[in-house]
């Protein structure tokens, strides 16, 4: 039986590899103090050896239901496919979202997610930009010198989670309110960092251009649906509204505050 009222804490960007074991438990406390029924993981848990032990570690802690998304370091040190298939093999109290059907919170509600990518499809393609994910991640072995194989990878990657995405939205059962869990901001305007948008050369890279259009369009056609995106990656905090009925909440921590070592409880919402 479902709560009157259930609340809902999101986290986003935790990195729970790097916190000493004060801070972690600290951490786990910040999130009992919320009293949630269901915390929600928008990515970067951890790394690839860790992320299930601490999935199942933050369901065990707080008595919660986790629903949780993976994020480009909860891949490092292995590829795409072996992680996500450790993932759906997590105990029941936890939930990878792009592997199970649209879940309905209430009679309002629905919280569905995919992990998203940085697509390389906005911003400057020639950044000098380069992120750890060529060398850390299996799948970019064979293009980590190569800047125009990347791109081509990367472009398929966002329009795989697209696919996924738009596969989703058509399962969505009717409802008032529509929660969206991704890892990388789908519209250029929600990538946030030290309290502005980010510059040209991190664009391609923080950006999911090919979720987004699949979110735009979803909006424009459901103009009844209230639809809430949570995502990070960026570690910056920010709101964008994309349509009247679209919002995108992009989770991290305000300027010149520690983020690495320092999970933070990003806010609790009450359906």
């Amino acid at each position: 039986m479902l709560p009157l009222v259930m609340r809902a804490t999101w986290c986003t960007d935790i990195h729970l590899n790097f916190p000493l074991p004060r801070a972690l438990r600290q951490f786990y406390e910040a999130i009992e103090a919320e009293a949630p029924d269901i915390v929600l993981l928008s990515g970067d848990i951890a790394e690839s050896d860790s992320v299930v032990h601490f999935v199942d570690e933050i369901a065990t802690q707080t008595g919660a239901k986790v629903y949780f998304v993976l994020g480009n370091h909860d891949y490092y040190r292995s590829s795409i496919r072996h992680v996500r298939e450790q993932v759906t093999r997590i105990p029941k109290l936890a939930t990878w979202l792009p592997g199970v059907d649209p879940v309905r919170l209430d009679d309002r509600v629905v919280l569905l997610g995919v992990d998203g990518w940085g697509d390389a499809r906005c911003g400057d393609l020639d950044s000098p930009i380069q992120l750890s994910d060529w060398h850390l991640i299996t799948d970019f072995f064979d293009v980590r010198m190569d800047p125009f194989g990347r791109i081509e990878l990367l472009q398929k990657l966002g329009a795989d989670e697209a696919r996924v995405l738009r596969e989703k939205l058509a399962r969505a059962p009717d409802a008032e309110e529509l929660f969206v869990l991704t890892h990388v901001p789908p519209f250029p305007q929600a990538c946030w960092y030290a309290g502005a948008q980010s510059s040209p050369e991190w664009l391609p890279w923080f950006t999911c251009v090919s979720t987004g259009e699949v979110l735009a369009e979803y909006a424009a056609n459901h103009p009844a649906t209230r639809i809430t995106v949570l995502c990070g990656h960026t570690h910056g905090q920010g709101v964008f509204e994309a349509a009247p009925n679209l919002v995108v909440r992009t989770g991290g921590w305000p300027p010149n505050v520690d983020d690495y070592g320092n999970p933070i409880v990003q806010s609790t919402f009450e359906f």
